[in-house]
């Protein structure tokens, strides 16, 4: 059963990994973002304010490639850095004002998006399947 779970959840992140996906999102939400940065932003956008190094570990991708990224988003002015103050070494990346209406509008792209895929959920149905993840969450947080 366990086996089973995990594969479903490797098909689940098969899907929303997608690059592909990640494109027509970006143009159906009709925002300039580079698919490449659209992770870093969404990343950055989830956890408000984040480090260089966590959104490296998050995403699966290296310190640089992240780093390249957030310079773009920070050139278009969706994003600005800072050092931390806990450790001036540490740079910090938070979602600008910009940013947050762009994110505001891939927000409800996305809501639209499940609305549609979840057309033919009860409402039990979705706060079941709710509830669950956030368990499921919650109980492999324990393995950190």
């Amino acid at each position: 059963m366990e086996n089973d779970i995990f594969k479903a959840l490797v098909d689940l992140f098969s899907i929303i990994n997608r690059t592909d996906r990640d494109k027509k999102m970006i143009a159906t939400a009709g925002v300039n973002l580079e698919a490449a940065a659209f992770r870093v932003f969404g990343g950055i956008a989830h956890l408000q304010q984040t480090s260089v190094g966590d959104l490296a570990v998050i995403l699966g991708k290296n310190y640089s490639s992240i780093s390249r990224q957030i310079d773009k988003l920070e050139a278009a002015g969706l994003v600005r850095t800072y050092p931390s103050s806990s450790d001036s070494r540490i740079r910090m990346s938070e979602l600008t004002k910009h940013g947050e209406e762009i994110n505001s509008i891939i927000s409800l792209t996305r809501q639209r998006i499940m609305r549609e895929a979840l057309a033919d959920w009860t409402i039990e149905e979705k706060n079941g399947l709710l509830n669950h993840l956030k368990r499921l969450f919650e109980a492999l947080q324990k393995f950190d």
